[in-house]
């Protein structure tokens, strides 16, 4: 889907089928007093200046470059003699505005072509979605459709909904919606690869099949972040990466922060059970083994860890690696009666909740940062 832009641009675009074009230009710096002027030009409100304005200025929330088919040197041949020929996979630039969505294809040359807009309202994520790996067992339900654009976009204060409660699937195509998915709390990220769409909520996780886009798994047990990305995922070719809310020893895996002040969930647990008044543990002792729920010769600990496990605190800084291949379907239970199936990693990684995650491209390494305190406003 092709359209034009919402303004013109000041490096007077060239229109061609398909949509804008904008040629490269040599940057000019500005001097000081042409600064200054264009200060005063944006910030002074017209009725002073007594002219209309020229030109309306969009208001930029977030810009991404974006992966897809178009320039994956794996499905291109001409990009895979790179050094040969010249050829390079074009740059996909994706600009969210506070009205709407626009995507550029930004080949070596530097001539910018428009790909896709649309101004329906403010996006909060949108992700190009890669064609799926097909199986003998599997069958593309979309692929006349394809390539596919998932945006979650607010729907406006008259829904029955809270915003950015909605996933669309654009064919980018046709330019038709192909598909909807409704929750019912904000959505705050989208991740994709050839297998699955990750939609992420505040402390929880969806994924879906990306050939029907029906639930596959669901992960309910992740640990928020105070900001500002609310739910931190990180999501490779097949691992799955996110914050879990508990540390559980049965699952632990090698690696990870190690330090005097990172226990584990269990010596969490007793640790702060020891706190408990004599008289308080001695009553919960005598109930306990009256109910039949623990044997008469259970030690102290054993019967404070039992009687603490549900309403125990949550641990910052745990983070699960899952294959989403193997963790079945369903909802994703990592806890002390779960088997291990589908769990790659289990570990402590820092004292503080995870901030952010990324898998590298060979996607066998997991880089993670921690919340900083206070927070940190450089890069």
């Amino acid at each position: 889907l092709n359209t034009t832009m919402a303004t013109e641009s000041p490096r007077r675009p060239s229109r061609c089928t398909g949509g804008v074009v904008v040629r490269p230009q040599a940057v000019t710096e500005q001097s000081y007093m042409e600064s200054v002027v264009t200060f005063l030009q944006d910030v002074v409100p017209q009725a002073y200046s007594g002219t209309p304005p020229t030109e309306e200025k969009e208001k930029i929330v977030w810009v991404r470059f974006e992966n897809a088919d178009l320039n994956d040197t794996s499905r291109n041949m001409e990009f895979h003699e790179i050094h040969s020929t010249g050829n390079e996979p074009p740059l996909l630039l994706m600009i969210g505005y506070s009205d709407g969505i626009q995507i550029w294809s930004i080949p070596i040359s530097g001539e910018a072509q428009e790909l896709f807009s649309v101004r329906h309202g403010p996006v909060r994520a949108a992700r190009i979605l890669p064609a799926p790996q097909i199986s003998p067992q599997k069958c593309d339900n979309f692929s006349e459709k394809r390539p596919l654009l998932g945006v979650c976009k607010s729907i406006g204060s008259s829904g029955t909904s809270p915003p950015y409660c909605c996933v669309d699937l654009y064919s980018l195509r046709t330019g038709e919606m192909v598909k909807s998915v409704q929750f019912k709390t904000p959505i705050y990220d989208l991740h994709c690869n050839k297998r699955i769409l990750v939609v992420v909520l505040q402390e929880k996780i969806a994924a879906f099949d990306s050939c029907t886009f029906t639930k596959k798994f669901f992960v309910t047990s992740c640990y928020p972040c105070p900001g500002p990305n609310m739910n931190p995922i990180a999501l490779g070719s097949r691992w799955l990466a996110y914050a879990e809310n508990k540390l559980i020893r049965c699952h632990q895996s090698r690696g990870g922060a190690c330090g005097d002040n990172i226990q584990s969930y269990t010596a969490t647990v007793i640790s702060a059970a020891k706190t408990i008044k004599t008289g308080l543990t001695m009553v919960g002792k005598v109930v306990t083994q009256l109910t039949g729920t623990l044997p008469s010769g259970a030690t102290e600990e054993e019967i404070l860890v039992h009687s603490n496990t549900r309403r125990s605190p949550l641990v910052p800084g745990i983070i699960t690696v899952i294959d989403t291949e193997t963790v079945g379907e369903g909802q994703v239970i990592v806890s002390e009666d779960s088997d291990s199936n589908g769990i790659v990693a289990h570990f402590p990684a820092h004292e503080k909740p995870i901030c952010c995650m990324a898998f590298n491209p060979s996607g066998k390494f997991l880089c993670h940062r921690e919340h900083p305190t206070p927070p940190c406003s450089s890069l």
